[in-house]
């Protein structure tokens, strides 16, 4: 599915200090490809999706945007913005919503390992939520055993909606934060809710198709809190 091109003024946002926002083009591909190599190294896809160069250069050329922060002339993160998606990408009908709605995806992001434990990865979600500007749906996946991706996601608005398996049969959160006015739903925050660890998929299965949202990080870092949905 492909929706109108993201606006594309820089966001207003802080971050650390020398660090200077950068909307990317299709000559940094290399330097995306690279970036995105080391911070996967070692990981597997139960985790993360290791990406082609290909990916990033037709994003680099109109399916999306990539949002770089550099330090110099080095890129030390970048966050993807993507708005032309595969029709099998599309969440409307998880998330009850008509199809047409208007979807973008936090489609990936990478930090340089010098730069890990600086909350980068926030601000890039931040960042691209700014630039998605009125977008009705911006949603994104996140394996339950990538904890930092999750609770960033959280932490800036999108909850978890489902389950789904992805990749080969890896489990991915689908998260989602839907604009106001499409969806009559909403979490009931005033519930005591239940917490469950990310690694109890079974349990999250059964709290997501009773209609139940992941809202936030419980008080232990493999944990989600969630609730009914009204």
């Amino acid at each position: 599915m492909s929706v109108a091109p993201l606006p594309v003024p820089l966001p207003a946002i802080d971050r650390p200090g020398g660090l200077v926002w950068r909307l990317l083009g299709p000559p940094d591909v290399d330097a995306v490809d690279a970036l995105h190599r080391d911070a996967v190294r070692g990981m597997g896809v139960h985790a993360v999706k290791p990406e082609e160069k290909s990916f990033f250069l037709s994003l680099l050329s109109g399916r999306g945007r990539i949002l770089g922060l550099e330090r110099g002339s080095e890129l030390v993160a970048y966050g993807v913005l993507q708005h032309d998606l595969k029709a099998e990408d599309d969440p409307c009908e998880v998330l009850g919503l008509p199809p047409g709605t208007s979807v973008v995806k936090l489609a990936g992001a990478a930090v340089g390992h010098e730069w890990r434990g600086a909350g980068l990865q926030r601000l890039l979600i931040e960042a691209r939520v700014g630039l998605a500007g009125d977008a009705g749906v911006i949603f994104s996946t996140a394996a339950p055993a990538n904890q930092p991706s999750w609770s960033s996601l959280l932490a800036c608005g999108l909850a978890v909606r489902a389950l789904q398996y992805r990749y080969g049969g890896h489990p991915r959160f689908l998260m989602a934060r839907v604009g106001a006015g499409l969806n009559g739903a909403s979490p009931d925050l005033g519930h005591p809710g239940e917490l469950i660890d990310c690694a109890d998929l079974a349990r999250q299965t059964q709290c997501l198709e009773q209609g139940w949202w992941g809202i936030a990080a419980g008080p232990q870092a493999s944990t989600l809190r969630y609730v009914p949905a009204r």
